[in-house]
Formats: structure tokens, C-alpha cells, sequence
């Protein structure tokens, strides 16, 4: 794990800006650096697009971002290059994580988070296939907020993203984040 910055590849971080009629394209970011910002860690590309758009349907002026692995996850929650504009790539106030992924899982990414408290206090939500009793209580230990079973039903995947961000979403900022 101590050698992750040298191995670092990064697939893709998208940014999809909240949609309104209010809704402001600023050039380089996504909205601006006061909405709320969700990042959603998720090895399958499909998947990823799925949680942000419920995530955005949730919530209004919600700013999503997606890292495709745990190194690009950490890498943007570091603020390493190129995540280091944090204008662009804001800290986010929530993660959505898939525990299972190339290099580096769930699991370290969590440890990670963990071992930078107080100074990243995000709150870290798993959704994950199948959920064990025994990786439950490993994503708890290691700090994860809530853990759920991904949804194959769209609708129900609907409900439970909604039920999330409601949970840590209210009146435009998040709860439980300290930066």
C-alpha cells in the first residue's frame, strides 16, 4: 500500500454538474465549489453512470464525480496530480464505494480514509453484491457509515441512492463531513 503513488492509472473521473434551470456551467469545474459533492468509487463503468444519476435525481445540485478504482479514489481524495485543483475536484462531503476492485479494494481504500481522520472525515457508504456479515463488520471496523446490497432492479437501486443522500444530504449541505 505504501507504494500506491508510483502505480497510479487513472482510467477516467467524470463530473456530472446538477441539472435545473438555475443550473451554471462554470468552465473547469462543476458548479460551483459551494454544492454539495458526492464521489462515487465504482470499478464498473455502468454502474458508476447508474449511481450518479440517481444520486443527481435525488438531489438537486448535486455534484457527482466517479473514480473507476480504489488507486484513482484515493488519488482524487489526496489530491494528487491531477485531482490537485481543488476548485475542479472538490474535497467531497460523501463517497459511495464498490468494495470489489483491481489493485486496491474497498476495504484499503476505507482503511485509507481512516488513517487520515480528523483531516478527511468523509462519510463512506459500501454498496456491494453480496454483503457477508464478516465484511460488514470489516467495513464498519474500518469506518464505513452505512453498508448496503446493490440493487440489480433499477428502480430499487433508485430508492436506496435516493435513500442515502437523503440521509446525508439536507437543505443543500452535507452531514458529517469535516474538511
Amino acid at each position: 500500500m505504501e507504494d500506491w503513488p508510483k502505480q497510479l492509472f487513472f482510467a477516467h473521473v467524470s463530473c456530472s454538474p446538477p441539472i435545473g434551470e438555475d443550473a451554471v456551467d462554470l468552465p473547469g469545474t462543476c458548479m460551483n465549489m459551494r454544492s454539495p459533492t458526492l464521489l462515487v468509487i465504482e470499478a464498473s463503468s455502468d454502474q458508476a453512470l447508474l449511481f450518479a444519476a440517481a444520486a443527481r435525481r435525488a438531489r438537486a445540485g448535486l455534484a457527482v464525480y466517479t473514480a473507476g478504482d480504489g488507486l484513482e479514489g484515493i488519488s482524487y481524495l489526496a489530491g494528487l496530480p491531477p485531482f490537485d485543483d481543488r476548485g475542479t475536484y472538490p474535497v467531497p462531503e460523501l463517497v459511495l464505494l464498490d468494495p470489489t476492485m483491481p489493485d486496491i479494494d474497498g476495504f484499503e481504500v476505507l482503511a485509507w480514509i481512516r488513517d487520515r481522520e480528523p483531516v478527511l472525515d468523509v462519510p463512506v457508504v459500501v454498496l456491494t453484491k453480496s454483503p457477508s456479515k464478516r465484511d460488514t463488520k470489516r467495513f464498519r471496523a474500518l469506518g464505513a457509515r452505512e453498508v448496503h446490497r446493490k440493487p440489480e432492479d433499477p428502480e430499487e437501486l433508485n430508492q436506496l441512492v435516493r435513500s442515502i443522500v437523503d440521509r446525508w444530504v439536507r437543505a443543500g449541505e452535507m452531514i458529517g463531513a469535516h474538511l
